[in-house]
């Protein structure tokens, strides 16, 4: 292996039947001469799978072969940034995530500044939780003049991610503004409005998702959801019913009880004395704390069964965890 290789480990591209894909994170510290040499030299080899078993060219997919294309115009020019984007998108759509993220992480050493690689390679960081590195990539992808709703909804869920629900909302509105039917907006703007206590603003966003034809279940869970959040029990059985089998909407029904008390307090008809008032008050107060803590502790639960998913059909974008989900931009 040539010395200018050999300086650290700065990942591959190799041919896996048709189908062309990056081995490893390109190391930031590598020498840039000799990763893309690298890059290009893999590039020119097949692979001993594809050497004794060759696939016929008539099975492969049409994403197949526009990812096999585009690896190959990457393998002759890597720090195009257009067959970067392009590799990578594709290298994405086939389930080659870390590998896409690799070629992304490349070309951004050479394009610092394209809006259009920040913006794939930000929201690909925010589906591996690198948040940080996110939120950096996204605000440099965010250009006023060509707004694009995915970014827009990208950086909501970056500070979703960090339970900045109300700062996310101004964000999903913005994305609404610019694709008003998108279904994984109208979920993850209701479900930041759920988490920011205002169930009530995320139930009719949510039925306009479901409405719209969204097929991702989990629209109708967190529809179930916040339908049990202001106790409408029986609604909520219903909108979860239609997706989850029937333990499971048992199981979140048992669960959303413990947060909302199911039955209202009875209102008073007759009026109440000052001192009847006080002493009613005093009786409450020890009763106080504890049940703001219990209520944190319902809270901080619920925040570890919600999930986020940037991309409705493709990448679990990175979870605010697993029960219930905030749905991702469809690519």
């Amino acid at each position: 292996m040539p010395k200018r290789q050999s300086i650290c480990a700065a990942g591959r591209v190799a041919r896996v039947g048709s189908a062309w894909v990056v081995a490893g994170l390109l190391a930031g510290g590598c020498s840039q001469l000799g990763s893309t040499q690298a890059l290009i030299d893999a590039a020119k080899a097949p692979s001993f799978a594809e050497a004794t078993n060759p696939t016929p060219a008539d099975s492969r997919t049409e994403l197949q072969k526009a990812t096999e294309y585009w690896g190959k115009e990457y393998g002759k020019e890597p720090r195009s940034a257009k067959n970067a984007v392009n590799f990578a998108r594709n290298l994405k759509a086939l389930g080659e995530k870390r590998q896409a993220l690799a070629v992304l992480q490349q070309a951004s050493v050479f394009h610092g500044g394209n809006r259009e690689i920040n913006a794939e390679y930000g929201r690909l960081a925010l589906e591996f939780d690198q948040i940080s590195l996110a939120q950096k990539l996204l605000e440099q992808a965010d250009d006023p003049t060509k707004p694009d709703w995915k970014v827009i909804s990208a950086r909501g869920t970056v500070l979703a991610k960090q339970g900045l629900y109300r700062d996310a909302i101004p964000f999903y509105e913005r994305a609404r503004a610019i694709a008003p039917d998108e279904s994984s907006i109208l979920n993850n703007l209701a479900m930041a409005y759920a988490m920011d206590g205002k169930a009530d603003a995320a139930e009719p966003l949510l039925k306009q998702a479901a409405a719209a034809g969204s097929n991702d279940p989990r629209v109708r869970q967190n529809l179930a959801l916040v339908l049990g959040l202001q106790g409408k029990y029986d609604e909520a059985k219903l909108a979860g019913g239609q997706s989850m089998p029937a333990e499971k909407v048992a199981a979140n029904n048992d669960y959303l009880r413990s947060i909302v008390k199911a039955e209202p307090k009875p209102l008073a008809t007759a009026s109440v004395t000052k001192r009847e008032a006080t002493a009613a008050a005093d009786d409450e107060e020890p009763r106080a704390k504890p049940m703001a803590n219990a209520q944190a502790r319902a809270k901080a639960k619920s925040n570890t069964r919600l999930a986020a998913t940037n991309d409705v059909g493709e990448e679990d974008d990175s979870g605010w965890s697993t029960q219930v989900a905030i749905t991702k931009a469809k690519r």
